[in-house]
């Protein structure tokens, strides 16, 4: 679920706006929470760091919206800030607050689902779980999105991420434990598989960055729930 807020003292922007993040999400599947204010006033007065996006009109009266950046940065590091503007000279200022992006006035579709996207991507890379992975004498971090499938071997576990190949010694209960809610699940006793990386499940096996991974009986209930929880987005 991403969460959006929405600042323009104009109704028809923020219609406008809100309509093209459902658009988006109907085309998409994203899932969205959208949030609109009138000033930035009520928008910053009594803040929480909850936002992911904002969409922050820059021509407001009372504060505009680069005054309102400004006091946002100091309460909320995290959140990407997109100024929406009738002039793209004011994107230079946006510098000043690490503005994602803007998007200029009278707003296209297409342009504005372009920025929500990389608005989208960037949001989640802040709030991504990375893993210490500790292989000999070197240590490697890793985002657990780049981890496709984990395997045990003995005393170890081999990390097939997207950059190769990792081993490290370890137990698989305790990587479980690292993993826990984010979209990782069991196809058999001695691996762990990225629930992103799956492209087909058939009764025996599960195929996942193109390789074939055995699907044991005993995991398969518990694994097709993981599974089912994961595409209706109550798993990372």
């Amino acid at each position: 679920m991403i969460r959006i807020a929405i600042v323009d003292d104009d109704a028809r922007y923020r219609s406008e706006v809100e309509g093209y993040i459902a658009r988006y999400g109907k085309e998409t599947g994203e899932e969205f929470e959208v949030t609109c204010f009138e000033s930035g006033m009520d928008f910053i007065t009594e803040y929480k760091p909850t936002n992911d996006i904002v969409f922050l009109d820059i021509e407001m009266p009372l504060i505009d919206g680069m005054s309102t950046a400004r006091k946002l940065r100091l309460v909320d590091k995290e959140i990407c800030i997109v100024f929406i503007t009738k002039m793209s000279k004011y994107a230079i200022e946006g510098y000043e607050v690490n503005a994602v992006d803007f998007v200029v006035k009278p707003i296209k579709y297409f342009n504005f689902a372009d920025k929500l996207k990389k608005a989208i991507g960037i949001a989640r890379r802040k709030d991504e779980k990375e893993l210490l992975i500790k292989s000999d004498d070197n240590y490697f971090r890793v985002l657990v999105s780049k981890i496709k499938y984990v395997e045990k071997e003995k005393n170890y576990l081999i990390y097939h991420t997207e950059n190769g190949e990792i081993r490290e010694r370890g137990t698989m209960e305790r990587l479980q434990s690292e993993l826990e809610g984010a979209g990782f699940s069991m196809c058999n006793s001695g691996c762990l598989v990225n629930l992103r990386a799956i492209s087909q499940v058939t009764p025996n096996c599960v195929i996942a960055d193109g390789k074939s991974l055995p699907l044991s009986r005993r995991k398969i209930k518990e694994f097709k729930a993981d599974m089912l929880k994961y595409l209706r987005g109550s798993m990372k």
